[in-house]
C-alpha cells in the first residue's frame, strides 16, 4: 500500500528585529529642535525612543507566541488526520487479514453452501490460525519529526510521531504457519489448538484431493464425521496426503517427541500462544466444536458432488486378486482396477525405485508369489539377490521355484553366482541351438529365470563388474528366457541408459527426489507419495502413461500356503551349484569320483568347484601322471589330514619325523612327509642339505611323493619347483600366498580347514576315515661282541661294557672285548681306530657327526637322531642305536 505522509512539523517563528531607527528617530528630533529652539524642555522629547524600543520588543515577542500556538493547533488538527488514515488503513488491512485467514471458528460457523471452501490451488500453501496477536502492519509513515528541532520538542510533535508511528507498525491479526511445514503443538492447549489447525486444513483441501491419516487415539475420532477419506494408524500425528499437498499436525508432551517432519513448533497454553517469536492468543476448538465443522464440511461435500479420494485403495490383500495366466503374469497392482504386469510381454526387464520404508521388499515378495502361484518349476524360477543382509526373501527361501538366494554377506559366494549365471547363459544358447529353437518359447524343458536384485546400488557397489553382466543378460535376456526386476533406492545413479533402454516394466515407489522419479517413469509423480503411503507407486509399461497404484500384501500365512504347495514340485535345473561343503567326508568325494567316471585308481583328494562350468567335480592325484604333490597352508588349515588321506589311500605311513624321514629315503616306495619344511628346520645343515637332495631325487624317480609344509622355505628351493601338484591351503598372509604360488585375488584367510587352491581353483579337502600310521625311526639295539667305543665328552660307557674295557692303544687291546676312549684319545692312537674298525663294530656315544670323522677316518654321514647321539658303525653301514 501506499505509504501515508506525516503533517510538517510546527516551526518556530522568526524572532523580531530590534527597531533601530524608531528608536534613534525621537532622539534626532529632539536634537533638531533643541537646535532651532534653543530650548532645553525639548531634549526630554529624546527619551521616547528608548520607549518604542521596548513597546516595539514587546509587541515582537506576544506576536511569535501567537504563531507557536498557530502552529500547534495546525500539527494536532493534521495529526489527527494522518491518524485517522492510519486507523483506517490497519482496520483494512486486518479485515483482509480476517477474510484471507478467517479461523476455525469462523470456519466452524459458515453454512454448508458457504461458496468459499475449498479454493486452494495445487501446490499452494495450506495456512492455519492458530490464534491472533500483534503482527507487522506493514504501514510505513513518511516524513521526519527531528528530535532536534525545538518546536517540534516544545509542542510534543516528537512524542506524537513517535506514538502513531509504533501504533501504525503492529496490528491485532491472525497468528498464521503453513501446515505443509509441519506443525508440532505441545503445551496444555496443544489438542485444542491441534484440532483448530486440522479444522482449517480440512477445510482447505478437497475431499477428492486427500485423504487424512489419523492416529488411533479416540480423540481424533471425530474426523470419520468429515468427508476426507480416514485411515487410522499408530502415531501421534494427524496426516493430509493428497496429489500436491502433504500437511502434518501432531501434539507431544514436549518438542523432542514431535515427528521430524514438525518444523514449526508451537507452545499453546490456555491464554498465549507462541510460534518463535510470534505470541497471541489462542484459537481452539473443544472436541464437540471440531465435531460439529466437520460435519458441516461433509453437507458441504455432498451439496458440491464431492467425496473420498478416488484412486487406489490403501491396502489391497494379494489372496484376494485372482491371478491371470499366459506368459509370467502377475496380478499384484491395484489402481482404479487391477493391473496385469507380464515380463514376457511387458519387459523383458523391469526396473523398481523407492527409498526405505516405501514397500519395495513387500511388493518383489508379492511380485514373485503371485508370478509362482499356478506355475511349476518347469515353468518358472527364480534367483533371488538380497544385498540388504539376506533377511528380505526370508519367506521366500523354501519356494521350490527358487533356486537361490544370493547376498552381500558372502562375497565370493557372489562372485561365484556372477561366475556361474554367465554359464548359463552359455548353457542356454546351447540348448536352443541343439534343438533348433530360436528363442525360449519354441524350446523344450526350459523354464524362465527371473533374476530379482533388492538394492541393485548396493550390489554394483561391492561387485563393479557385475554391471557388464546385467547388460548382456538385458541384452539377449529375452530371447534366452532370462529376466531381470531390479531393484533400487537411487534408480538415478544405479540403472544406467544401458540397462533402462531394455526394462518395460518401470515401477516407483517414493522416492526422495524428483531425479530418481523422472529416472524410472518420466515423470516426479513418485517423489510426492506421502511417507505413510507404504507400497503406493507409480506404474509405467512400455512407454505408456503412467498410473498411480497400490502394491498388494503377501501375508505370510498366503505365503506359506504357497511354499508348501510348491513342496511337491520337481526341482528345477540350478544355475549353479552347491558351495563346496567346509566338512567333505571321504565316501562322498569317493561317490563323486565314481559318479564321474573317474574309476578307482588315483588319489582322492576331494572336490573342485568349478562355477564357470557350473560344476563341483572331484580331484584325484595320480602321481604317474600328476607328478610330485606339495600341499602349503599355516596352522590348523588342514594339512596333517591331508597327509593322512593320501597315506590311507597309498597303504603307507606318515612320516612327521627328521630320524624316521632319513629312514624313509634309503627305503623307496610311496613318501607321505608331512610339515617337510618344519623336518628340515630341524636338521643340522649336513644332514638337511642331504635329506633336500634324497627328497628331490624321489621326486625326479617317478616315485609317489606327497609333501605338506607351513611355508615355502629357503630350504624347500630344489622342492617346490619339482612339485607339479601344489596344494594351497589357508594362509594368514596374502605375501605369503602369492609366495607360495597363488595369485593375489585368490587370497582368502577365512578358509575352512581343508579349504585351498588347485590352478587357482578352489578345492575342498576330504577328510580322512582316520588318521595314517605315523613311521617311527629305525635303530637297532646294542650288539654283544667285541667293539670299539667312541665316547663323546659328556657320555659314559654302559655298565654292561665297562667290565674288562681298555683304552685305546692299551696293551691286549686286540682282546679286550671293549676298546673304549674319548675322542682325543682316539686321535692320540693315530689309525687304531681304522685298524679295528676292520675287525668289530664301532659304537659312538655322545659323539657328533664332526667328532665322528675326526676320530674315524671315512666316516658316512650318520642318520640324524633326536637327543644324545648313539650310532653303530658295523661296515659301511652307520645305524641309529637303539
Amino acid at each position: 500500500m501506499e505509504p501515508i505522509a506525516l503533517p510538517r512539523p510546527p516551526a518556530e517563528p522568526e524572532p523580531g528585529a530590534f527597531p533601530l531607527l524608531a528608536s534613534l528617530a525621537p532622539v534626532l528630533g529632539a536634537a533638531a529642535m533643541w537646535l532651532v529652539l534653543q530650548s532645553p524642555a525639548v531634549l526630554a522629547f529624546a527619551l521616547l525612543g528608548p520607549l518604542i524600543a521596548l513597546a516595539s520588543l514587546g509587541d515582537g515577542r506576544r506576536t511569535r507566541r501567537r504563531r507557536r500556538r498557530r502552529e500547534a493547533e495546525r500539527w494536532r488538527r493534521e495529526l489527527e488526520e494522518v491518524s485517522a488514515r492510519v486507523d483506517a488503513a490497519l482496520a483494512e488491512r486486518a479485515d483482509r487479514l480476517r477474510a484471507e485467514h478467517p479461523g476455525a471458528r469462523t470456519l466452524a460457523g459458515m453454512p454448508a453452501h458457504d461458496p468459499r471452501r475449498w479454493r486452494r490451488a495445487d501446490d499452494a500453501a495450506v495456512p492455519v490460525v492458530l490464534g491472533v496477536g500483534e503482527r507487522p502492519s506493514g504501514i510505513r509513515l513518511e516524513g521526519e519529526v527531528r528530535a532536534s528541532d525545538p518546536a517540534a520538542v516544545r509542542s510534543g510533535a516528537v512524542d506524537d510521531a513517535a506514538r502513531l508511528r509504533e501504533r501504525a507498525a503492529v496490528l491485532d491479526g491472525p497468528l498464521v504457519v503453513d501446515a505443509r511445514d509441519g506443525v508440532g503443538l505441545v503445551g496444555p492447549a496443544a489438542a485444542a489448538v491441534a484440532r483448530t489447525a486440522v479444522v482449517q486444513v480440512l477445510e482447505a483441501v478437497p475431499p477428492g484431493a486427500a485423504r487424512v491419516v489419523a492416529p488411533e487415539d479416540p480423540a481424533w475420532d471425530w474426523l470419520a464425521l468429515g468427508p476426507h477419506e480416514l485411515h487410522r494408524e499408530p502415531g501421534s500425528a494427524v496426516r493430509v496426503v493428497g496429489d500436491g499437498v502433504e500437511a502434518t499436525v501432531a501434539v507431544a508432551a514436549s518438542p523432542e517427541g514431535l515427528p521430524r517432519e514438525c518444523r514449526a513448533v508451537v507452545r499453546a497454553t490456555l491464554d498465549e500462544v507462541r510460534c518463535g517469536d510470534a505470541v497471541g492468543v489462542p484459537e481452539a476448538l473443544s472436541a464437540r466444536e471440531a465435531a460439529e465443522a466437520a460435519s458441516t464440511l461433509r453437507d458441504a461435500a455432498a451439496r458440491a458432488g464431492l467425496g473420498p479420494a478416488s484412486g487406489p485403495p490403501p491396502h489391497v490383500a494379494l489372496a484376494q486378486l485372482e491371478q491371470p495366466r499366459g506368459g509370467l503374469a502377475a496380478r499384484f497392482l491395484v489402481a482404479d482396477a487391477p493391473i496385469d504386469l507380464d515380463l514376457v510381454r511387458d519387459g523383458p526387464h523391469a526396473v523398481v525405485g523407492g527409498t526405505t520404508g516405501s514397500g519395495k521388499s513387500e511388493l518383489l515378495i508379492a511380485w514373485i508369489a503371485a508370478m509362482a502361484a499356478g506355475r511349476s518349476t518347469e515353468e518358472v524360477a527364480f534367483l533371488l539377490v538380497d544385498f540388504k543382509g539376506g533377511a528380505s526373501f526370508a519367506a521366500l527361501a523354501g519356494l521350490a521355484h527358487c533356486v537361490g538366494v544370493m547376498t552381500d554377506l558372502d562375497e565370493r559366494g557372489a562372485r561365484r553366482a556372477i561366475e556361474s549365471l554367465r554359464a548359463e547363459l552359455r548353457r542356454r544358447e546351447r540348448v536352443l541351438a541343439e534343438q533348433g529353437a530360436r528363442e525360449i518359447g519354441e524350446a523344450r524343458g526350459l523354464p524362465r529365470l527371473v533374476i530379482v536384485v533388492d538394492e541393485l546400488a548396493a550390489m554394483l557397489d561391492d561387485l563393479p563388474d557385475l554391471h557388464r553382466l546385467l547388460v548382456d543378460l538385458a541384452a539377449r535376456g529375452r530371447s534366452l528366457g532370462v529376466h531381470l526386476v531390479l531393484c533400487t533406492q537411487r534408480p538415478a545413479e544405479a540403472v544406467r541408459d544401458a540397462l533402462l533402454a531394455n526394462c518395460g516394466i518401470r515401477i516407483s515407489l517414493r522416492v526422495t527426489g524428483e531425479q530418481d522419479a523422472i529416472a524410472v517413469t518420466g515423470t516426479p509423480e513418485a517423489a510426492r507419495i506421502g511417507l505413510e503411503a507404504r507400497g503406493r507407486c507409480v506404474v509405467r509399461v512400455s512407454g505408456g502413461a503412467t498410473r498411480l497404484a497400490q502394491a498388494a500384501l503377501a501375508e505370510p500365512e498366503a505365503l506359506a500356503r504357497l511354499v508348501a504347495a510348491s513342496a511337491a514340485l520337481p526341482a528345477p535345473a540350478r544355475p549353479w551349484r552347491e558351495p563346496l561343503p567346509e566338512l567333505l567326508p571321504l565316501a562322498a568325494a569317493t561317490a563323486a569320483a565314481s559318479g564321474a567316471g573317474d574309476g578307482p585308481e588315483g588319489v582322492v583328494l576331494g572336490l573342485v568347484d568349478r562355477p564357470a562350468a557350473q560344476a563341483v567335480d572331484p580331484v584325484l592325484w595320480r602321481s604317474e601322471r600328476d607328478g610330485p604333490l606339495l600341499a602349503i597352508g599355516s596352522a590348523s588349515s588342514g594339512r596333517t589330514a591331508l597327509a593322512d588321506l593320501v597315506a590311507g589311500q597309498l597303504g603307507t605311513s606318515v612320516v612327521d619325523r627328521e630320524d624316521a624321514l632319513w629312514d624313509a629315503l634309503a627305503d623307496g616306495g610311496p613318501l607321505v612327509v608331512d610339515d617337510v619344511d618344519l623336518l628340515l628346520a630341524r636338521l643340522g645343515e649336513e644332514h638337511q642339505q642331504a635329506v633336500a637332495q634324497g627328497l628331490a631325487t624321489a621326486m625326479r624317480s617317478g616315485r609317489p611323493v606327497a609333501l605338506t609344509a607351513r611355508r615355502a622355505t629357503s630350504a624347500m628351493a630344489q622342492l617346490a619347483p619339482l612339485a607339479e601338484l601344489r596344494v594351497l591351503l589357508r594362509i594368514a598372509s596374502r605375501q605369503e600366498h602369492v609366495v607360495a604360488g597363488g595369485a593375489g585375488g585368490t587370497h582368502d584367510a577365512g578358509l575352512p580347514p581343508g579349504g585351498g587352491w588347485i590352478d587357482d581353483e578352489r578345492v575342498q579337502l576330504a577328510l580322512p576315515p582316520a588318521p595314517a600310521p605315523r613311521r617311527a625311526p629305525r635303530a637297532v639295539p646294542l650288539p654283544e661282541g667285541p667293539l670299539a667305543v667312541v665316547l663323546g665328552p659328556a657320555a659314559a660307557l654302559p655298565p654292561a661294557l665297562a667290565a674288562g674295557a681298555v683304552a685305546p692303544g692299551a696293551p691286549g687291546a686286540d682282546a679286550a672285548p671293549v676298546v673304549a676312549g674319548a675322542a682325543h684319545e682316539w686321535e692320540a692312537a693315530w689309525g687304531e681306530l681304522d685298524r679295528l674298525r676292520r675287525v668289530r663294530p664301532v659304537l659312538a656315544l655322545g659323539v657328533d657327526a664332526r667328532q665322528l670323522r675326526q676320530a674315524l677316518r671315512h666316516a658316512p654321514l650318520p642318520p640324524p637322531t633326536r637327543g644324545e647321539p648313539a650310532w653303530l658303525i658295523d661296515g659301511g653301514a652307520v645305524l641309529r642305536l637303539r
